[in-house]
């Protein structure tokens, strides 16, 4: 009966647990936070990278001038990156009426539970719609992502997922955590940016921003929003990853073996 007892101890505490979360999963959720067993939204895994406050929404939807990175309308250039397989891949925006590009990650917790809703709206918008993922983690190799995103489980993420070194795409987009998103139309121009929903637990959405606007834009409409906050923690690793480094000599500005004139 003594060895038992643990067994027995476990299961109560296991069916406690359980049975708390469903009652009260955003307490529990905030309690993990608490913990550190869960990443509260905008928090960094990084050493030395900041949270990520996000700018609210704008009364009209609006995209806020103090967010970085691409602004309604503009357009990001030639996309190139390889999957986890090494195929290099350039995102066509022409080639779909609407393209969505979306950031994330093999251990975020927020990417991961965003994962089955957006293989539905990749499902749900499959005629319309082609869709990218990219990682821009420093943190997590080529080798991680593969035995996250093709485990074989019936729920993982079955979009194409690109690796962004160096985070270059993440910067020149503003991308800031995963799971964030930017919607594109045939020209490549920015349609829309920000959150998937209003809530990380699939349970508390009342709003589902990206299937309202794809709605709309399918639809021929006016987006309801061009902007909305995302949903996310583990913020990308560093913005300006594309810059000079402070410590290298510019090429441009590198000395000449020519002597300076001299002023008689």
């Amino acid at each position: 009966m003594k060895y038992l007892t643990p067994l027995v101890v476990l299961i109560i505490v296991g069916f406690t647990g359980y049975a708390t979360y469903l009652f009260m999963p955003q307490q529990v959720e905030d309690c993990c936070e608490y913990l550190g067993l869960l990443a509260p939204e905008g928090v960094s895994e990084t050493p030395g990278v900041d949270h990520v406050d996000f700018e609210g929404p704008t009364a009209d939807g609006s995209i806020p001038e103090s967010t970085p990175g691409l602004k309604l309308h503009e357009n990001p250039g030639e996309v190139t990156l390889p999957d986890l397989d090494g195929k290099q891949h350039t995102i066509d925006f022409g080639s779909s009426e609407f393209t969505a590009v979306v950031w994330v990650s093999s251990f975020c917790p927020t990417s991961k539970i965003y994962e089955t809703r957006l293989n539905k709206l990749a499902s749900d918008f499959s005629g319309s719609v082609q869709w990218y993922a990219i990682n821009s983690s420093a943190m997590e190799s080529v080798d991680e992502l593969r035995a996250h995103f093709n485990d074989g489980h019936p729920d993982r993420l079955r979009l194409t997922v690109l690796k962004d070194d160096r985070n270059v795409i993440a910067d020149r987009f503003g991308a800031r955590v995963s799971a964030e998103v930017f919607v594109f139309d045939r020209q490549g121009r920015l349609q829309y940016r920000g959150g998937i929903d209003d809530a990380r637990n699939q349970d508390r959405v009342a709003v589902e921003y990206l299937r309202t606007i794809l709605d709309q834009l399918v639809d021929g409409e006016e987006p309801e929003w061009r902007y909305q906050p995302p949903k996310g923690c583990c913020p990308i690793d560093k913005l300006g990853a594309d810059e000079q480094p402070a410590d290298k000599p510019d090429e441009k500005a590198a000395p000449t073996d020519e002597p300076e004139p001299t002023t008689p």
